[in-house]
């Protein structure tokens, strides 16, 4: 036979044998895949199998997430960093509010952590430098859901308005596998609000609160237990003035300086979380109608920072309160 043909004749098997052996790789990658879906990694809770991760369920669908992780990036520092740290853990990375006051509550667990990027807009490719293992963001920053989902298993749950701040303790902790820790947390907190009534109760029994927010060149106000500040001062049995009665289902009215005598009260506290809100409400406090109100006129108008929510926060607002009653009473 000629040369030139055996040669040619072993080149094709070659070339053949090479072909069926891609071929079969293929086939078996992915019979692999289809034996082998993402639920093989899912255990479900009282299983006796040790898997990798377990399902929880969250505002935007369900995700797998590890037993134990360990490098944690939260997406909303005033919403998940105080729950973090009442459970003993520490981020690797957080998107703050630029634009608000920093919270004396939280600073300390903050100082060596990076920032990653506006709350509003994170920034992907530092989150995926961390390497997370495990990413916690709120469900109106669903717009960047499947992106986080692509770097690590991410969870989006609603804002503590929705749920009230002790509902969302035990859901993180649930999540971070820390419930052990949510009945001292709260009871710290009960503590310190039956304290607060037996020293207290009696002397406010008679008094009403408004709580007004800085607003541009007007104020709002919100339903009081849709705020963390109005959660707390309804445990601690405070009165709020009738005009809060008045505030609809979606939980927040504007307050014009012509309604400002609605919302006249004992105690008027004003809060103001935002830098530019110190001299909006300089503005404010010089228009005529101001000084018109009872609180104005005694003395009583308390401005307040504090739009963080969580355990640690409220711990030290109870604290807070009662210093400031105790002056003013």
């Amino acid at each position: 036979m000629d040369v030139d043909v055996i040669v040619i004749r072993n080149t094709l098997s070659r070339w053949a044998k090479s072909f069926i052996l891609i071929a079969l790789s293929f086939v078996f990658v992915a019979a692999c895949h289809q034996a082998s879906p993402q639920r093989s990694n899912v255990s479900t809770e009282g299983s006796d199998n040790v898997e990798a991760c377990r399902v929880v369920q969250h505002s935007l669908g369900e995700t797998c997430i590890p037993y134990n992780p360990q490098r944690i990036v939260i997406l909303d520092e005033f919403y998940l960093l105080d729950n973090l740290a009442a459970l003993g853990i520490k981020p690797i990375g957080y998107t703050p509010c630029l634009q608000c006051f920093s919270s004396d509550v939280l600073s300390e667990y903050v100082t060596d952590i990076p920032t990653l990027g506006n709350i509003e807009t994170p920034s992907m490719e530092k989150i995926l430098s961390l390497k997370p293992d495990l990413i916690l963001g709120l469900d109106w920053q669903g717009e960047s859901y499947p992106l986080l989902s692509d770097i690590a298993p991410t969870v989006m749950m609603e804002a503590s308005e929705v749920k009230g701040f002790k509902e969302t303790l035990k859901y993180v902790a649930k999540i971070l596998g820390r419930s052990d820790r949510v009945e001292g947390i709260l009871t710290e907190y009960e503590e310190k609000v039956r304290d607060f009534q037996q020293k207290l109760g009696g002397q406010l029994a008679s008094k009403t609160i408004s709580v007004l927010r800085v607003s541009g060149s007007s104020f709002s106000a919100n339903k009081i237990e849709n705020s963390i500040y109005g959660q707390v001062m309804l445990d601690a049995g405070i009165q709020f003035t009738p005009a809060h009665e008045s505030i609809k289902n979606n939980g927040y009215t504007p307050v014009s300086m012509e309604t400002l005598p609605d919302w006249n009260a004992d105690f008027l506290f004003v809060f103001k979380n935002y830098e530019k809100q110190s001299e909006e409400l300089a503005s404010l406090m010089e228009h005529p109608i101001w000084s018109t109100l009872s609180a104005v006129q005694n003395g009583k108008v308390h401005p307040v920072v504090l739009d963080v929510w969580g355990p640690l926060t409220a711990i030290h607002f109870i604290d807070d309160l009662y210093q400031y009653f105790s002056e003013a009473l």
